[in-house]
């Protein structure tokens, strides 16, 4: 009996899933803007592949899935430094404050830059120039959340996000929302999630033609299974707009209580070889975890075959009730 209800809820899911891509679709795919939207900053779930939906009490879990933080704990502020490709990085601040048993409250800030960009022209013969001069590009993007107990069965949580991006002395931005569902099933060790993130509207424009570039919706299911109280497991399946579904795979080992050891993969390999020697290590990612009284430090290495490999350190604050 049990087994037939998880059957069904999952089916249900990827249904679900499979609905919110074809919405994900349109005449516009693959020329969605604010592609910042798509980094996520933390450490932990970077190194378990960005497969975060499923997992319950997740400080990590406000990017990902908002239903997802109402049963942590205790307060924590933390904080992710990145450094990303050719150069880019960001860093991001986040709260989480649980209310009561039945609401949570989370607001981040997150900041990224791509470092400087050589300025450069063409000339009539087709040629690039280099003018000596350089410029960049930044995004900015705000969150306040809630997470709400709906049942014991459910949890429900929604985020609203304004993003400000700009490159050179262009800039664009944009107001979104994000909401998630995480369903607590008859079996206590096996969580299913469900999110869509990034719906909303461009509010201003890079031109004066008022030219939308579109936001990066993205539509996803998890299921989180922990196979023994040291051991947990997650599948996501997500589609974001103008790309193909991605399955990503996490497995997190608690050593001891104090540290814990991640991996993860993105089925998305095949975009990063580029017929270098690293393309073989593509969607691949790895990190740890430790933990010293109410401090954690995560850690987290993925890469992007080869076009390079990123690091982020996340840093966690728990404050005692």
């Amino acid at each position: 009996m049990k087994l037939s209800i998880e059957l069904k809820t999952l089916s249900t899911l990827l249904l679900l899933v499979s609905f919110g891509s074809l919405l994900a679709q349109n005449e516009n795919a693959g020329t969605s803007g604010f592609d910042t939207l798509k980094l996520a900053y933390s450490a932990r779930a970077s190194a378990m592949g960005g497969a975060m939906l499923g997992l319950e009490q997740s400080f990590d879990a406000l990017e990902y899935n908002p239903a997802a933080y109402i049963r942590t704990p205790n307060r924590a502020v933390s904080s992710t430094i990145m450094s990303h490709l050719v150069g880019s990085g960001g860093g991001s601040i986040s709260y989480i404050m649980p209310q009561n048993k039945f609401v949570a409250w989370a607001a981040s800030l997150r900041y990224w830059n791509s470092g400087p960009i050589d300025r450069t022209d063409i000339t009539p013969t087709g040629e690039l120039v280099e003018l000596g001069e350089s410029f960049s590009a930044q995004s900015i993007v705000g969150t306040i959340s809630t997470s709400r107990y709906i049942s014991d069965a459910l949890d429900l949580g929604g985020s609203i996000k304004f993003i400000y991006d700009s490159i050179d002395e262009s800039n664009a931005s944009a107001l979104m929302i994000d909401i998630g569902i995480l369903h607590h099933t008859v079996n206590e060790n096996i969580k299913v999630g469900l999110s869509a993130r990034n719906i909303g509207v461009q509010i201003s424009h890079y031109s004066q033609d008022k030219y939308s570039e579109g936001l990066p919706a993205v539509f996803g299911a998890g299921i989180g299974i922990r196979m023994k109280q040291n051991i947990h497991t997650a599948l996501d399946i997500t589609k974001a707009s103008g790309e193909n579904i991605v399955a990503r795979i996490g497995i997190e080992y608690g050593i001891s209580p104090d540290l814990h050891l991640r991996t993860g993969f993105r089925s998305n390999a095949g975009d990063y070889g580029m017929g270098g020697s690293l393309g073989w290590t593509g969607g691949l990612s790895f990190g740890a975890g430790w933990q010293i009284k109410r401090i954690h430090l995560d850690y987290a290495l993925s890469s992007y075959g080869d076009l390079g490999f990123t690091n982020q350190l996340s840093l966690r604050y728990n404050f005692t009730e």
